[in-house]
């Protein structure tokens, strides 16, 4: 996901594989197996260049991702209370005043579907 976020375009296998650095550096097939599976999470996107070559974009940008993977790991939390605690006792100090500001404005939106709000049929 880090090189389809840090890229200009979408990528493809090749592209995404030539973004690792030496050392441990997987197969193509392996590179196209997780695209896929990302995919098929909609995670990401799938388009075919005008050569029929497969690229991938992300689905949504970073903050959007992990913001809906943060909010997805407090919903299944047993004791969301207590999650939210020890996630604000652990963070540093520049990031738990972001959070107050955030927290505190007029003009806060909700940029990741609320979890808990009803659905209409």
């Amino acid at each position: 996901m880090r090189a389809l976020w840090e890229a200009d375009g979408a990528l493809s296998a090749r592209d995404v594989l030539g973004r690792f650095e030496q050392g441990e550096v997987p197969a193509l097939t392996t590179v196209l197996t997780v695209l896929e599976r990302l995919r098929a999470k909609g995670h990401v996107v799938r388009t075919s260049a005008d050569d029929g070559t497969a690229r991938f974009a992300p689905a949504q940008p970073e903050p959007s991702f992990v913001a809906a993977n943060m909010l997805t790991v407090l919903t299944d939390s047993q004791d969301r209370g207590a999650a939210l605690l020890h996630f604000a006792g652990h963070l540093r100090d520049e990031d738990a005043e972001l959070l107050r500001r955030a927290l505190g404005s007029s003009q806060r939106t909700r940029s990741v579907p609320d979890p808990h709000a009803s659905q209409a049929p």
